[in-house]
């Protein structure tokens, strides 16, 4: 590469990046790109799942407070493998525990759970405000990535969805505010809307960082606590994509904008590795 680039990932929950695009970023930052690892939600919600010595899984109750404390440090876990550190917006989730443990949903006007600011908006209404996508398109002009990562529109989670939303619609006004970088949303295989959702537009070959990047889910040990498994979801995942793709595994995604840092004829011989491999494998 020329220069040293970036490569930013926003994921709505703590493993979410590491789920879509972990074997990519391990390979970027094995390619000498710096990651930028931005999390949307404050993750107050959610259960928590522990690995016992016996193999067992034991399940927790705690406070929305305690639980963000814990993927906050899990999520900074994580960002260590990949030699960064995270970034919080801190959009409340949609659901939150009381005092009882029982799973309440935030509406507009109730009583804030504790630990929430008052000064940002639920991430399903984040994209509407004004001030967080502000926020994110300063985030996304300060750091230049080369490439910006991100959930889709077509998930099944409708926090993954919000997400997707304020992510698209920041990365649209800084290119408007000069920036040139790429956009591509994680493929996450939901299907429920239809077969069309099930296809991607390019792949990034992590084969060889298969079970480095298994590795780096685990750090989301309340969330993966059985990552390390050989037969585990999200390695038998990437391992089914690769076979579509001709190597042993692939993450996949489809595009929302190329990068346009230089002439596109020119692109193979100055673009990054990540770039070029993103264009060689786009359908």
């Amino acid at each position: 590469m020329i220069n040293k680039q970036k490569v930013m990932s926003i994921g709505a929950h703590a493993d979410d990046i590491e789920a879509a695009s972990g074997g990519t970023l391990l390979k970027c930052k094995k390619n000498g790109y710096e990651i930028v690892y931005v999390m949307s939600t404050n993750n107050m919600s959610g259960g928590t799942r522990l690995l016992q010595p016996d193999g067992s899984i034991k399940s927790l109750k705690e406070s929305n407070v305690d639980m963000m404390a814990r993927r906050k440090r899990e999520c900074d876990d994580a960002a260590a493998m990949l030699d960064t550190t995270p970034i919080h917006l801190d959009h409340p989730q949609r659901h939150y525990k009381n005092e009882n443990f029982e799973t309440l949903e935030l509406r507009y006007g109730c009583s804030l759970p504790e630990g929430v600011s008052e000064n940002i908006p639920s991430i399903l209404t984040a994209y509407e405000d004004a001030d967080s996508v502000t926020r994110l398109v300063d985030l996304i002009l300060e750091h230049d990535p080369a490439t910006i990562f991100c959930h889709g529109m077509s998930s099944g989670n409708i926090e993954h969805l919000a997400t997707a939303l304020l992510a698209t619609k920041a990365y649209w006004q800084a290119v408007d505010a000069g920036y040139k970088g790429s956009m591509l949303h994680y493929r996450e295989d939901d299907t429920a809307y239809g077969p069309i959702n099930a296809k991607w537009d390019t792949f990034v070959d992590i084969s060889d960082y298969l079970d480095e990047r298994m590795e780096l889910l685990g750090k989301h040990a309340c969330q993966m606590p059985t990552a390390h498994d050989p037969e585990h979801g999200h390695r038998l995942r990437v391992m089914k994509k690769g076979v579509a793709c001709g190597c042993k595994a692939a993450e996949t995604f489809t595009w929302v904008n190329f990068d346009r840092r230089v002439d596109l004829d020119a692109r193979l011989q100055y673009f990054s590795p990540l770039q070029t491999e993103l264009f060689q494998n786009s359908k």
